[in-house]
């Protein structure tokens, strides 16, 4: 079943917010982006750097696993972590570090949104505010399966009193600080007690919780003559949502909330059905500005899958060893035609601008040195017409394939399988496999389209048959190549021996939203074994 995204053509998104950049709470608490200690010109010049995005709001992460950071408070812990310990000297001068950025950014004719982290279970079980392990009884003790969820600095939102500790910081933000607005990043999964049936009953409590936000924020934007804004970046699926205890469709539909912005926080998806929320926004003020990852898949981000939580070293934040593991070789993240092709999903499917978050992969580890460079790369995601006048192409690809480290094989922390691929068997060599490919694209304005899969174990003596949408795609229009030796590190995830395939789209056939790749082992070569793997697409569009 094929389906057509909603919104307008030509796109005409609405609000004042195109992109948002996003800056991770720690990323830039280290050189080279600041020194030990740091001084108030490179926090500056720091924001002068994000301004270059393009970016129409700034949101830096002043809050997480219950500690503060960029200010002090006479009620929450400032961050313990070793690299926020550069803050401290101009903290002891009376200088908030978080005043400093706001003000430059609205100096750059941003606004600023600061970000609070809502059950953020990051790092070793050991690390967070020391409040919540002075009570245990409100840690979660019934967490998923799988070694990242780790029982131990994750909060359990039924107590009110984790609910009030959440809100006391929110609040205290918005109070002291020139802010525009907040974001609550719900980062990690977990905020109620495993199973997820327990977290959909208990979506009362969240929802109550941000109507509370939701009363106060009005209540500190009437004080300074302005409306604060209220955001929060989510899971992909409202599925997902209601599943960690979110009831999305309520805070939009109700006025809580005054952007959403969801996305799996590590990777982009550029097969992600947006318009699902785009259905709940649309005929209100609140934004849809899906998320912006560098990399698409948890297999195609490092040269190994590991995360940094369970490599073999201390498992502590900010310690040598993970320091170390920050220099990280990482693989090839996106490029422009990429991100152009990500963002004209959103756009196609009701999207009213971008968000950027966890963008530092982009500049980070072996790719040190391309900032702020790589933040060129967001500023035409601001307009929906620029990106239709270039190149683009997306990447379809198992976000969460060949990782079991979230309770299964291809499952998000979200517990949904996020694993998309087409395995052609070789015992049922006829059986048409099919791949769902989402493009949101006015066909009859493309000058040339194709794609490019890589098929794992598809040998030469293999034939398929490939058809788009029930159209058979000619073999003249079909090019091969065989590649024994597989892919190393160098081009992109290492594959075993595997075939490219590339060919042509017929426009005619083709549906702007969802189309229907079919593909079928007609012929096999002599003497070959083991399933056929296809979870690699490129689909490259020219105007």
């Amino acid at each position: 079943m094929t389906s057509a995204p909603p919104g307008p053509r030509p796109i005409k998104p609405k609000g004042d917010i195109r992109l948002l950049f996003v800056a991770d709470i720690s990323s830039h608490a280290r050189e080279p982006f600041t020194s030990d200690p740091a001084t108030p010109d490179q926090i500056e010049r720091l924001v002068d750097h994000f301004a270059l995005s393009g970016a129409d709001a700034l949101g830096q992460e002043v809050f997480g696993q219950g500690w503060v950071t960029y200010f002090r408070s006479d009620t929450y812990e400032f961050d313990q972590r070793p690299q926020h310990r550069r803050w401290i000297p101009l903290l002891d001068q009376g200088i908030n570090p978080i005043e400093i950025i706001c003000e430059r950014a609205h100096e750059r004719g941003m606004k600023f949104i600061a970000g609070a982290r809502f059950g953020d279970d990051h790092g070793a079980p050991t690390q967070g505010a020391q409040w919540m392990f002075d009570h245990p009884e409100f840690i979660l003790k019934d967490v998923p399966p799988g070694p990242l969820a780790n029982p131990g600095n994750a909060m359990d939102f039924s107590f009110k009193e984790v609910r009030d500790f959440h809100f006391g910081a929110v609040e205290e933000i918005a109070r002291r600080f020139d802010v525009d607005g907040i974001e609550i990043t719900f980062r990690s999964d977990n905020h109620f007690p495993y199973p997820r049936s327990i977290s959909r009953e208990r979506q009362h409590l969240m929802t109550e919780l941000f109507q509370g936000i939701r009363d106060m924020l009005d209540d500190e934007g009437r004080n300074k003559g302005r409306k604060l804004l209220l955001g929060v970046r989510v899971p992909e699926t409202i599925e997902e949502c209601h599943d960690c205890g979110l009831d999305i469709p309520t805070w939009i539909t109700t006025g809580i909330l005054d952007y959403v912005s969801p996305a799996n926080t590590m990777y982009a998806n550029h097969n992600a059905q947006w318009e699902e929320f785009s259905s709940l926004t649309k005929g209100t003020s609140c934004l849809l500005l899906p998320g912006v990852m560098p990399f698409c898949s948890a297999s195609d981000a490092r040269s190994d899958t590991v995360p940094w939580a369970l490599q073999p070293n201390t498992g502590e934040s900010g310690t040598t060893d993970h320091m170390a593991f920050q220099s990280r070789v990482y693989l090839r993240p996106m490029a422009a035609n990429n991100y152009r092709a990500l963002a004209n999903n959103m756009y196609g499917a009701g999207a009213d601008g971008v968000s950027s978050f966890n963008y530092q992969e982009q500049y980070t580890g072996n790719l040190m040195g391309d900032f702020p460079g790589s933040l060129g790369l967001l500023k035409e995601l601001r307009d929906p017409d620029a990106i239709r006048a270039s190149h683009r192409t997306y990447l379809f690809r198992s976000m969460m394939g060949g990782t079991d480290y979230h309770g299964g094989p291809g499952m998000a922390s979200t517990g949904a399988i996020k694993d998309d691929k087409i395995v052609l068997s070789r015992d049922n060599p006829a059986d048409k496999q099919e791949y769902r490919l989402r493009l949101c694209e006015q066909w009859d304005e493309i000058g040339y389209a194709y794609a490019a899969l890589r098929a794992q174990n598809l040998r030469p003596g293999d034939d398929v048959a490939l058809d788009l949408n029930g159209v058979a795609v000619p073999d003249a229009t079909v090019r091969r190549m065989w590649h024994e030796n597989g892919r190393s590190t160098n081009i992109g995830r290492p594959l075993p021996a595997y075939s490219t395939v590339i060919f042509d789209l017929n426009p005619d056939a083709m549906i702007d939203g969802d189309n229907t790749l079919g593909v079928t082992l007609t012929n096999q070569e002599e003497g070959a074994s083991g399933d056929i793997l296809i979870d690699d697409f490129d689909v490259t569009v020219m105007p």
